[in-house]
């Protein structure tokens, strides 16, 4: 860390240059230290007599002919000298670098990388250095347009020499020798000049736990402040009442339920508002914990709400909460949603608003600005990932400060969960009930199509529905309709006079979509072919087998969510994957699905393969697009960051202390901007 000196007063950098670095945003002497080298070439020299065909080697050797230039189709052109390396002659082609020709001469000494092709005599060059201009084993890359990388190394240098000794240490000393990390100073000299492969991974080690070690504390810091503000509701629940509810369950709680369900009922008796996570996968029982939290605030006088992303989704949720709650006729419980009829919407506003009305159930509706809570005690998000910011801050400013229980049924891996949710506390339902049926399911070979068409006419006789899945195109583009437009077509062809299809895709609008859903809720379609995940997230109890189909284009963790759509009938239910392209990574992670019904493992499995934005989309994992780290291959850095985090908030010396400054002033602006963005 510097102070902000403008390049602009370093007469030694050129005009032009300054004025190219300031394109891209280079404008201080800070900028300047601190863009690091984005990668390495390791130009170690290995002796020719190691050298075998078609592995990589480094060599030095002296030019011995002049550089000709062969174009040897469009945009194809091959470079071809002769050098000597340790007495030997060898033939070195490189492609597409025609500038060579005029930059490298007879008698220059140089280094190749690069590998022989079909003999010890022809060389393919990959890259190569004139060591002339980096006398290095190890020679930095920092992609800065218009700027070579030795012109910008020779700034960085002059730089360096004049300012190293301003730069100011951001991390406390403690830390530093705990993991034995390097100080800023020389971690800077280290990632600009080092000549040394252990001493630059070092100097990488420092940059990335400081980068993950700020953004867990701007996460711990979040958690904190929160604690301190003690602006909420003690809510003391009623456990005669909560007692009486649990008996009439069909089924004794998991020990996962009793612990969660514990768990929020502390955060509900604290003075402070409950921001937490309940993970649960498809059938894991994580409506009966949310009912739990709804009549804990209930039976202490508060209100409850309870928002779904859906229409079809509010009203299962409402005629499900209505019914576990009828042993208690005085609690009042209704349902708002866009499509509720002004008269009825008037009442229920007025409802809420005098207190009436104990439980409120619906889509975001729940939250807009004409409906007051007379004293909401919690609200719970249904599939929260799928709520804009907008909605969660509307949530927020509906009560004094509200406790908040998000719930999801996609299982998270540990690392996606520090880093995305670390100002959240988390509570996980891994332990299926007792009654709960396992899916059977199968990877379909080409040859297997005409049995599980055979499968669905026979689950059709027996009164059951499925589902079809056919996949986006990806996360960002239109859906797929035409696809899903010929297998709807091809279904109701393959069905005809046995039962009826329905079509669900993304240019649909939304009444048409829960016009729909209700048709198959009410089990006048047999089939549903959807594009979209997002429409297949209701609780249809009758549906028995999903065929998910172009399966290679779906993540691990995606497959297994909606395996879970057939988990909830007393039948045995039943999933089949079907592939459009075969190839051995798809082969490998369908076969990974087909073996396991354990989300977390399969989560992890899709971490490590295909990267966050798979479980939270790409713009919603942009705050964890690190420039240093890589949370799949710096899990445990992360962890250790997170541990540090938790520790260092707690400290006196991070209030007080000059060697906490910098991580103290980071994590209290970002707390100022989030407040923002809510207030």
């Amino acid at each position: 860390m510097l102070e902000k000196y403008s390049l602009a007063n370093e007469e030694y950098i050129l005009t032009r240059y300054q004025n190219i670095l300031k394109k891209q945003g280079i404008t201080t002497v800070e900028d300047i230290l601190f863009n690091f080298p984005t990668k390495y070439d390791d130009y170690n020299v290995s002796s020719i007599e190691t050298a075998v065909v078609d592995e990589n080697i480094v060599l030095e050797g002296t030019v011995i002919t002049k550089l000709t230039v062969n174009h040897l189709k469009t945009k194809l052109s091959a470079v071809v000298f002769q050098m000597e390396v340790e007495g030997k002659k060898i033939r070195c082609t490189i492609f597409n670098r025609s500038y060579l020709k005029n930059k490298i001469n007879y008698g220059s000494v140089i280094r190749v990388q690069g590998k022989f092709f079909q003999n010890m005599y022809n060389f393919t060059v990959n890259n190569l250095i004139i060591l002339d201009e980096f006398n290095r084993d190890i020679i930095p890359n920092y992609n800065v347009k218009e700027i070579t990388d030795s012109k910008y190394i020779e700034i960085v240098e002059k730089v360096y020499r004049r300012y190293k000794n301003k730069i100011v240490e951001t991390l406390p000393k403690e830390y530093l020798d705990k993991h034995g990390l390097l100080s800023m100073q020389e971690t800077v000299k280290i990632l600009h000049f080092g000549d040394k492969k252990e001493d630059i991974e070092k100097a990488i080690k420092r940059i990335k736990y400081e980068e993950l070690l700020k953004y867990q504390m701007s996460m711990k810091y979040l958690h904190y402040k929160r604690q301190l503000n003690e602006s909420c509701f003690e809510i003391k629940p009623k456990m005669e009442m909560l007692e009486a509810f649990w008996k009439t369950l069909p089924y004794e709680l998991t020990v996962d339920q009793k612990k969660v369900i514990n768990d929020i009922f502390k955060d509900l008796n604290a003075k402070y508002a409950m921001n937490r996570l309940l993970q649960g996968e498809v059938g894991s029982g994580k409506t009966v914990v949310a009912v739990s939290a709804i009549l804990a605030a209930v039976s202490d006088g508060y209100q409850a709400a309870l928002m779904c992303p859906t229409e079809i989704l509010s009203q299962q949720h409402f005629e499900t909460v209505k019914n576990m709650l009828s042993i208690f006729p005085n609690i009042n419980i209704a349902l708002l949603t866009g499509s509720t009829k002004t008269a009825e919407k008037r009442a229920i506003v007025e409802g809420l608003k005098n207190g009436t009305i104990n439980v409120a159930i619906g889509t975001h509706a729940l939250f807009q600005k004409d409906v007051e809570y007379h004293a909401l005690g919690i609200a719970i998000a249904d599939e929260e990932h799928r709520f804009g910011v907008r909605q969660r801050v509307l949530i927020r400013n509906k009560g004094m400060d509200v406790n908040y229980l998000k719930m999801s049924a996609t299982p998270i891996p540990r690392t996606l969960a520090i880093s995305a949710y670390g100002d959240t506390d988390i509570s996980i339902i891994k332990t299926m009930p007792a009654n709960r049926k396992q899916v059977i399911t199968k990877y379909v070979e080409e040859g297997g199509k005409k049995a599980v068409i055979e499968h669905m006419k026979n689950e059709l006789a027996n009164g059951h529905q499925i589902y079809v899945v056919t996949p986006l195109i990806d996360e960002s583009e239109v859906l797929d309709t035409a696809n899903a437009t010929e297998i709807y077509e091809n279904m109701c062809r393959y069905f005809d006079k046995i039962t009826n299809v329905g079509l669900i895709h993304g240019r649909l609008k939304a009444d048409e979509k829960e016009e729909i859903m209700s048709r198959f809720l009410a089990n006048e379609i047999g089939i549903l072919v959807a594009t979209s995940v997002i429409e297949v997230g209701v609780n249809v109890i009758n549906a028995t087998t999903i065929v998910v189909l172009g399966a290679e284009r779906f993540g691990v963790a995606t497959l297994h969510q909606l395996r879970g759509r057939v988990m909830r009938s007393d039948a045995i239910p039943y999933c089949f994957f079907i592939a459009d392209k075969k190839t051995e990574n798809s082969d490998n992670r369908l076969k990974m699905v087909e073996s396991t019904t354990d989300g977390f493992t399969l989560a992890e499995y899709d971490l490590i393969h295909r990267g966050p934005g798979e479980f939270f989309g790409e713009k919603q994992s942009g705050s964890m697009n690190f420039k240093y780290c890589d949370i799949r291959k710096d899990s445990d850095l992360l962890e250790i960051a997170n541990q540090d985090s938790e520790e260092i908030i707690l400290k006196e010396e991070f209030n007080t202390s000059d060697e906490y400054s910098y991580l103290r002033i980071h994590s209290e602006e970002n707390y100022k901007k989030k407040i923002s963005q809510i207030d």
